[in-house]
């Protein structure tokens, strides 16, 4: 019934370009600060006590769907996090509960950060966004570093989902990241066929301008460089919830194609602090070729208005439609490559955008059911502008569409799902302009020590 009453209120509402939240995505969940799930009262008071659990200090950034489950990061920025992987229930019927509790993956003790001498090796410090796979794996990489010190050296975790088991680790060397330290992992994606799921790859974005791309049967890696993975200079300052921010963020989006008939995709990605897409065959990145021979693969597919930076990026491959977080404009976008090869503003649409609700859309999925998944966040009050965030209002929501119903009316609406007409040529979507702040919060320096990258990201 709720299903019915979304579509009949999208269809009421594609006359105009821009759609504000509520008419394209159902909030699921929300909350005005996270709790979790300890293993018992007595463990959750020790932790409060201690100082190992702050609650105004957790955020949540990340978000994945794996059947029941919507996993939900949380990223150690502060001191107090009880818990960086985690996940919520997404039954329904009477116990249904809007704002749960987080529960600790797979479980709490593992998640907690190792006593002082304690290895680092088999803790999970600090995720942002993960990947779950075909085969029913979570990929996570941790970049241990919690509060702003660094524990260990950023590691790449699989767990089998149906075991809750750690199936593989595996730690980036350091002649995988940049020389001068400033490496930053801010996810990750998964890229595996099911038929065969021992051959499978891992591709991290690094916002220092690099692409680790991981071998999970050869259980190897390499760091491709480009010049499309670097940040555009003009598109380094943010608005954001009343906070000015500036953000030299180099690689960040990836999503992929559907599997071509070669058994390859095509991967897209960005750079944050940008507005170009480009893409490149997963052939080229999976081949033993060095990148300098292999320049020429790489495409700029266009780019969006000013102002319409992008971050985390998705794939639906039922439509072929790719979404992304419009993040400067508290808004979520789209472009369909299957019905215009090339994007700009008029090929692109922005689905939803809500000031208050979107404000700092930190993550966004597609599942296997083609449903997308938005959380948002208030992330740049929460970190640099703490005195303007009440903990008393509702901070962190996560929405929920059918692709079919986000799209439908839009340049991005393909054959598959098309039940309408698509709206005329005077029907392109408009950036909202950057609003006048009145904070200004800077990330400082561009490149400063990891320690301080860890501060200065997202």
């Amino acid at each position: 019934m709720a299903r019915i009453a979304l579509a009949i209120l999208i269809l009421g509402c594609c006359t105009c370009a821009v759609w504000s939240v509520n008419d394209r995505l159902r909030e699921v969940f929300s909350w005005k600060q996270l709790d979790f799930a300890f293993p018992d009262q007595k463990t959750r008071q020790a932790a409060i006590a201690s100082g190992e659990y702050v609650q105004e200090n957790n955020l949540p950034l990340g978000l994945e769907v794996w059947r029941d489950k919507l996993f939900i990061t949380v990223p150690r920025w502060k001191a107090g996090v009880a818990s960086t992987l985690n996940y919520v229930s997404l039954g329904s019927g009477s116990n249904y509960n809007r704002s749960p509790r987080l529960v600790p993956y797979p479980n709490y003790q593992i998640n907690r950060l190792p006593a002082a001498g304690q290895s680092t090796t088999n803790h999970l410090i600090n995720t942002y966004r993960i990947s779950v796979d075909t085969c029913d794996r979570l990929w996570m990489i941790d970049m241990g570093i919690s509060n702003g010190t660094k524990l260990g050296q950023p590691q790449l975790f699989i767990f089998d989902l149906n075991t809750d088991q750690i199936v593989r680790q595996f730690i980036i060397a350091q002649d995988l990241m940049r020389v001068d330290g400033n490496t930053w992992f801010p996810g990750l994606l998964a890229d595996t066929n099911s038929d065969s799921c021992d051959r499978a790859f891992a591709y991290l974005p690094d916002l220092g301008g690099g692409l680790v791309v991981y071998d999970y049967q050869q259980n190897t890696a390499k760091r491709i460089e480009h010049h499309y993975f670097y940040f555009d200079p003009l598109a380094t300052v943010f608005h954001i919830g009343g906070v000015r921010v500036e953000w030299p963020d180099g690689l960040f989006g990836v999503s992929m194609s559907e599997r071509h008939r070669n058994g390859f995709r095509t991967l897209y990605f960005q750079a944050m602090s940008s507005t170009r897409m480009f893409s490149v065959d997963t052939s080229v990145l999976q081949s033993n070729t060095s990148g300098r021979n292999t320049f020429e693969e790489y495409r700029h597919l266009g780019h969006r208005g000013s102002g319409m930076q992008a971050g985390p990026m998705t794939s639906d491959e039922a439509s072929g439609t790719v979404f992304y977080a419009l993040v400067n404009q508290d808004a979520v976008g789209c472009w369909n490559p299957k019905q215009h090869d090339h994007l700009s503003s008029e090929t692109s649409a922005v689905l939803a955008q809500d000031s208050e609700t979107l404000e700092f859309p930190g993550d966004i999925k597609v599942d296997k059911d083609s449903n997308l998944w938005v959380l948002s966040d208030r992330m740049p009050r929460h970190r640099f502008d703490v005195n303007n965030f009440d903990v008393e209002d509702i901070n962190y929501r996560v929405f929920r569409a059918p692709v079919a119903d986000a799209i439908r009316g839009t340049v991005c609406e393909s054959p598959r799902t098309l039940t309408r007409p698509p709206p005329g040529p005077n029907h392109p979507s408009r950036p909202r302009p950057a609003t006048t702040t009145t904070t200004t919060s800077t990330s400082g320096s561009a490149w400063n020590t990891p320690s301080s990258r860890a501060k200065d990201f997202d």
